[in-house]
């Protein structure tokens, strides 16, 4: 798979990890926003199922669907799974966090020090 795909699979797995924990950690701030118990499930789920929908990566889920994909037959080897998928997956899912949600948030509500 890695010789099939090169660096434009592994940067297209780093941008979907990106993009999945994007919606993973909206998932998680989103509720904040609302007062009610219907509208902060609302607001968990949907980034949640958003990021399913997409097919986008995110590393604990690959770290149970391949090994199970591999179990049954698929012709995915260890080397194709950890530096193929799990690792630019990883540094997606940590960047996309970093950057489009804690970083985002850090700048938004950044209390500049009174003098």
């Amino acid at each position: 798979m890695i010789a099939q795909f090169g660096m434009a699979g592994a940067f297209a797995a780093l941008v979907k990890g990106m993009l999945c924990n994007w919606m993973v950690t909206l998932g998680v701030v989103l509720p904040c926003t609302s007062r009610s118990v219907i509208g902060k499930a609302i607001a968990t789920f949907v980034p949640i199922y958003m990021f399913f929908g997409m097919g986008f990566e995110h590393m604990v889920v690959n770290q149970f669907i391949i090994p199970t994909a591999m179990l049954f037959g698929a012709p995915i080897s260890m080397y194709d799974f950890w530096v193929g998928n799990q690792v630019p997956v990883t540094i997606g899912n940590f960047l996309g966090g970093l950057l489009f949600t804690g970083a985002a948030l850090g700048w938004l509500f950044y209390a500049k020090p009174t003098r």
